[in-house]
């Protein structure tokens, strides 16, 4: 009953104020935003773990060219190993992926056009997921803390809604969280950029991400060369009790299936190049799109179409989509 009389209450006062509505237009971008950024971690995810995958594939190739059985099983080990301790991206990275995912469905839920019992439901889970991976950021990087309370309070003006004032609410509650919204945006962007590296290939710097695929497309030659002319069988001859050891050279030991493998490995690891750069334009257009989200909202203006920011956002984001739709 306490609540229903708090709900009216806020109806009441909001009948009085001149808070102005958002134009349909304004909402729309709001949410586009949202959608388009909603699974945005799996364009940079994509990136490693494609380079992961080609690197278990290409360590298999390796593993086949050793000389003993005891050296390819270790080398099979190895390479188990490696797929079970490797982790996709370091805790920083991997928050911010996950708060930039999270945030865009608070602002998809903020410019739902119904209330309805499923909204709260998806709010109140939206809220404590945020609020959680915001503070596990903040321990992560304590020098650069990220704003905090922001899912809670989404999350809180999303449940108090109403059918008979959702526009006046959605105005104020979309004004007050889209700047917090910008202040994490801004930070973990600008993460995300440091962690994709140059747009220029980088063949120098062993601790970029442009590094890493320009040495796994290196090796990957390396391993199938191996394959190629150290896969081989002993022998062993005696005569007249001289014992002479030699090898069965394999002149044409790798099958079509190999090659085409091989070659689907380096069009594949090429791509994780083309879609990093991609990545790097789709952060930088979400930052820029961002911004002017937050300056359309804050203006007092009716947008005929989306602006040019979010146009672009869009293109950066369906080029990258298109590019891990052909990674094999």
């Amino acid at each position: 009953m306490q609540r229903y009389k708090k709900l009216f209450c806020l109806a009441v006062l909001l009948s009085f104020t001149g808070c102005a509505t958002l134009t349909q237009s304004q909402l729309n971008e709001v949410n586009a935003f949202g959608k388009l950024t909603n699974s945005f971690s799996a364009y940079p995810g994509t990136i490693v773990a494609t380079c992961n995958r080609i690197h278990a594939q290409s360590e298999i190739y390796g593993a086949n060219s050793e000389s003993s059985p005891d050296l390819h099983v270790q080398a099979i080990l190895q390479i188990h190993d490696f797929i079970n301790k490797t982790n996709v991206y370091t805790p920083k990275i991997d928050l911010s992926l996950k708060i930039i995912n999270q945030y865009a469905q608070g602002l998809v839920l903020l410019t739902s056009s119904k209330h309805n019992l499923s909204l709260d439901t998806a709010a109140t889970k939206f809220g404590t997921n945020l609020d959680a991976l915001i503070t596990d950021y903040n321990k992560v990087e304590p020098k650069e803390k990220l704003p905090t309370g922001i899912g809670s309070a989404v999350a809180a003006v999303i449940t108090l809604g109403g059918d008979m004032y959702i526009r006046r609410k959605q105005a104020e509650d979309i004004k007050q969280v889209l700047p917090i919204g910008d202040q994490i945006i801004d930070k973990v962007t600008a993460n995300l950029l440091t962690f994709l590296g140059p747009t220029q290939p980088d063949t120098i710097n062993t601790k970029t991400l442009s590094y890493l695929i320009y040495e796994e497309r290196k090796s990957i030659i390396i391993h199938y060369q191996k394959y190629l002319e150290l896969n081989r069988d002993a022998i062993s001859l005696d005569n007249n009790k001289t014992k002479m050891d030699g090898y069965i050279i394999h002149r044409r030991f790798a099958t079509i299936a190999d090659d085409r493998n091989f070659l689907q490995m380096l069009q594949d690891i090429d791509s994780t190049e083309v879609l990093r750069v991609q990545c790097i334009q789709a952060v930088t257009s979400l930052r820029q799109c961002h911004a002017k989200l937050l300056k359309d909202i804050q203006q007092k203006i009716t947008l005929k179409e989306y602006a040019k920011e979010l146009q672009n956002y869009s293109a950066e984001v369906k080029t990258a989509y298109n590019t891990i739709k052909a990674i094999k």
